[in-house]
């Protein structure tokens, strides 16, 4: 079950998760399955929905601090002003680095992003601006990304012969990928910034929560079958997110 949140977890989302061996409930997060609550199996199941709502209301702040701890860890930076412009974007996921040329044209009103070739981009105007840079690089990045992203996971839904509905393509805050009981998929553009073998795991385990829409022991040992390091990758995939260039998380920073 997902639930969006409008109160100060601000379009957050959440998984629940049955566990018969918890004895309380309680929250984790990774960048691979977003905020979980794990919930005892003896909490009465016509209840659940509500406790669990106040719960994750009641733990507003711990969750944001958690999310914010999260996000800024890969360059230990504190705010935007301390986080560099990136002169280069490296993109191991499809073997490209793209070269960035800033040209500050004297137009402080406008900033734009030309997308020259393979290897280079242009961004004109108020080049100072570093929240408005990132924030076209964010834009162009998930638009960029979609088209490999979605080659790769037509690839392996159609050797997997497991369909999915639709592609989604976003900049999720604690999520590599996520896929709705509608069997559409979302998968962060940050994907880019990761191995072949990493995104590979990460579209495997998404197209499996097509049939198995939890963690189940059932879920994990399909994975394996696919991929019987999935656990090894998924342990590196949430160790290399805090390796990310600190701009990619520009909004935990403003």
């Amino acid at each position: 079950m997902i639930i969006s949140l409008s109160n100060k977890v601000i379009s957050q989302e959440y998984v629940v998760r049955i566990s018969k061996r918890a004895k309380y409930m309680r929250l984790t997060v990774s960048l691979d399955k977003g905020l979980v609550v794990v919930v005892p199996k003896s909490v009465n199941k016509f209840q659940r929905d509500t406790l669990v709502q106040n719960f994750v209301q009641s733990k507003a702040d711990w969750i944001n601090n958690a999310i914010q701890k999260l996000q800024g860890k890969p360059q230990g930076h504190r705010n935007i002003s301390s986080c560099p412009l990136p002169a280069q974007v490296e993109l191991p996921a499809i073997k490209q680095t793209l070269l960035i040329n800033y040209v500050s044209d004297g137009d402080l009103s406008s900033l734009r992003l030309s997308y020259i070739n393979e290897t280079q981009l242009d961004i004109n105007g108020n080049t100072k601006d570093k929240k408005q840079v990132f924030s076209l690089l964010e834009q162009f990045l998930k638009q960029y990304a979609y088209y490999y992203l979605e080659q790769r996971l037509h690839y392996w839904s159609e050797q997997l012969n497991l369909p999915y509905r639709r592609l989604t393509v976003r900049a999720q805050k604690t999520r590599w990928g996520s896929c709705s009981s509608q069997k559409n998929i979302n998968l962060n553009y940050r994907l880019l910034f990761i191995n072949t073998a990493l995104l590979d795991y990460i579209i495997i385990h998404e197209l499996v929560h097509t049939i198995h829409m939890n963690h189940s022991k059932a879920f994990w040992d399909y994975v394996e079958s696919i991929m019987p390091d999935a656990r090894i990758r998924d342990k590196q995939v949430n160790d290399i997110a805090h390796k990310l260039p600190c701009w990619v998380y520009y909004k935990s920073l403003l």
